[in-house]
């Protein structure tokens, strides 16, 4: 299908409706130290100033020098300072919201103001202390909306911030969108996006405001600016279209290569990733990989059609299902070398950014990172660290986390730490005599989060590309759920290599840690090559999947906690003992399961009540019998148990000599 023809539209400036002044009152605040992100190369650290409450979704943020400048959904403005000082500016969007209010039609139930906002902001600076503004935004005419791309200049001196009054419109969007009716407002497919296009030109992405064919004109129309690119002139508003099929692209950037790259907010299951070309045509409303939010067929489509692409430009990449797509930018290396010339993307309904890795304009994979919050626009700052502005009016600043560190891995290269010279050292291994290959990987100090923090991050370094913590899928390599206490070659849905069919060995702790640290001996014939991990690194890894043991994590936070050389762990529905070094075979042991119920009542009917009379009726064991190898299985009875004790017996004259037990509490 070839692309209709466009012609460029001149626009007369309407007059713009003087802004009401606000009061500017300053705030100082400390950041808010938020949780630190995982991710695959990096730990994050995260620090947040909070806004005063948005009451709608939209704004936009844009870095002044060190500090950044936010823009409110209704048009407010204000800057964050680097110190967390918040200083409410004068000089709002002209929006005419006001005028919106009054009319009839403003509390119409169809109607929904809350999509009435300030899409975009774009600092382009004019002199040193002095900067033209561009704002995209709606603006009420008294009868209809239209969406505007206006201006203005900002002054900043070492003691204030000033926007100046005389806004300018510089274009308006075709047509002006009735509240009502069949093609009524629908503001939240907005877009409206800016970069700048040399020295007299901005790019702007509009978004179809719901006019896509499947309820009116489709945006593919000539006179219609919605669900396009558009090249426009600064001072005439003279807009050239340069690429269409757009329903909602809530981000632009231009790569180190100058590529340009539009995420797009697809409808259910078609959000995408798009490398912009001129004259290119990107299919909406007529193509998507999505499906309307009911479910239905789009009306534009045969059902032979649902979910391709065909005859138009391909996304790069494509999600489903829909993250909700929002803003994009460029790493920058300074803070995150690791992410040379990734592109960040924001998501609103899975409160996520995707780092998109790339080779030029081929997209290699896409990594997930869960921020926990919508987030609507990010940039990042002229010393590397990226802010989020989410529509729970937050600013969020995620930096490089310095962790990691301790004397013995200070200046050495560490991919998880961005100064080890400044990071607190970390408590050393329990064995002074380990030797470190790698980051340090601290144990033994009883807090979960610290023993297992450094297991994970060189999980999601070592390991996370061939195997998933995820039981429903495998990846290269066997999902690792429950892999504590696992039989080394027995997962279902997964078909290991010769060398792990002929291995008896049950993976613990102390396996995973000799397997690690050099496959071919411990498993000869391995697929797996050796990635030069350390027994410091291994360790900590065998650590971080235990941690992921339920009964693992009863055990280790116990009182009183269990103590032997055997180990414990919980493999589906059973438990598994396990002794390394290996008893000798003829040693004859009886493992037990004691099992204090909360209802009597529910236990199974296998039940074997203890035989000695002086003990509570309620106490019930389940035996197994240590086979001469290293382990020993208990099933697991499914019913709500109040506590568990475990212990081994060993034979002696007369009867069975105890050597240890424990008690784990169960939560309910």
């Amino acid at each position: 299908m070839t692309t209709p023809p466009v012609t460029p539209t001149p626009v007369t400036p309407p007059p713009v409706t003087p802004t009401p002044v606000t009061p500017p009152p300053v705030t100082t605040s400390t950041p808010e130290e938020g949780p630190a992100l995982t991710t695959h190369l990096y730990a994050l650290e995260s620090e947040s100033v909070r806004l005063e409450r948005f009451t709608r979704r939209g704004g936009a943020i844009e870095n002044m020098g060190d500090d950044l400048l936010v823009v409110m959904p209704k048009g407010r403005f204000a800057m964050v300072f680097r110190d967390g000082a918040v200083e409410y500016l004068d000089g709002n969007v002209p929006m005419n919201e006001a005028s919106l209010e009054e009319h009839e039609d403003y509390d119409n139930p169809t109607f929904d103001p809350s999509a009435f906002r300030v899409a975009d902001i774009l600092l382009k600076e004019l002199e040193e202390g002095r900067y033209e503004l561009f704002a995209t935004h709606h603006y009420f005419t008294g009868t209809c909306i239209r969406f505007r791309l206006s201006s203005t200049t900002i002054l900043r001196d070492e003691e204030s911030v000033k926007i100046l009054p005389g806004w300018r419109t510089i274009f308006d969007a075709e047509p002006c969108l009735p509240l009502l009716g069949f093609i009524g407002f629908t503001g939240d497919q907005a877009g409206g996006k800016m970069l700048t296009d040399g020295a007299d030109h901005l790019l702007a992405i509009i978004g179809g405001h719901g006019i896509d064919g499947w309820r009116g004109r489709p945006t593919f129309d000539p006179d219609v600016h919605l669900g396009k690119l558009l090249r426009i002139a600064i001072e005439t508003g003279e807009a050239e279209v340069l690429a269409i099929g757009f329903r909602n692209s809530q981000g632009l950037v231009r790569d180190a290569d100058g590529n340009l790259w539009a995420p797009d907010h697809g409808p259910r299951g078609g959000d995408e990733l798009n490398l912009l070309e001129r004259g290119g045509n990107y299919g909406w409303p007529l193509v998507t990989y999505g499906v309307k939010y009911s479910g239905e067929v789009p009306p534009n489509m045969e059902d032979e059609e649902v979910g391709r692409h065909d005859g138009f430009l391909r996304p790069a990449f494509a999600w489903v299902p829909s993250p909700a797509l929002s803003a994009i930018a460029v790493n920058d290396e300074k803070q995150f070398p690791l992410w040379k010339d990734d592109l960040l993307i924001a998501s609103l309904k899975d409160r996520s950014l995707f780092r998109v890795r790339r080779h030029g304009t081929d997209v290699q994979y896409v990594e997930r990172i869960e921020v926990g919050y919508r987030i609507r626009d990010l940039t990042f700052m002229p010393d590397g660290r990226m802010a989020l502005l989410s529509d729970g009016a937050q600013v969020t600043f995620l930096s490089r986390s310095p962790r990691y560190c301790d004397e013995e891995s200070r200046n050495r290269r560490d991919v998880y730490s961005i100064n080890c010279e400044s990071a607190p050292a970390l408590p050393p291994p329990d064995s002074p005599d380990t030797e470190y290959t790698g980051p340090a990987v601290p144990s033994g100090s009883g807090n979960p989060d610290t023993d297992t923090a450094a297991g994970d991050q060189l999980f999601g370094v070592q390991c996370s590309t061939c195997h998933d913590l995820n039981a429903e899928r495998h990846g290269p390599g066997p999902h690792l759920v429950g892999v504590i206490g696992r039989r080394a070659g027995e997962v279902e849905g997964y078909r290991f290599s010769a060398a792990f069919d002929s291995l008896d060995v049950v993976w613990t702790r102390n396996s995973i840690t000799r397997f690690l640290t050099d496959p071919e001996r411990f498993a000869p014939g391995t697929s797996m090559s050796s990635h030069g991990i350390g027994e410091a690194e291994a360790r900590a890894i065998a650590d971080y999947l235990n941690s992921l043991n339920h009964l693992s994590r009863l055990v280790r936070d116990s009182q009183p906690a269990i103590s032997s050389d055997f180990d414990v762990y919980l493999s589906e529905n059973a438990l598994v003992y396990v002794k390394e070094p290996c008893a000798p075979a003829d040693t004859e042991a009886m493992f037990f399961l004691a099992l204090y119920p909360v209802d009597v009542n529910a236990l199974p009917d296998h039940r074997q009540p203890h035989g000695f009379d002086n003990l509570d009726f309620e106490f019930y064991w389940f035996g197994g019998v240590f086979d001469g190898r290293c382990t020993a299985t208990v099933p697991l009875p499914k019913y709500a148990i109040s506590k568990i004790s475990t212990g081994q017996y060993v034979p002696v004259e007369g009867g069975f000599n105890h050597i240890w037990e424990g008690e784990i509490r169960l939560e309910q």
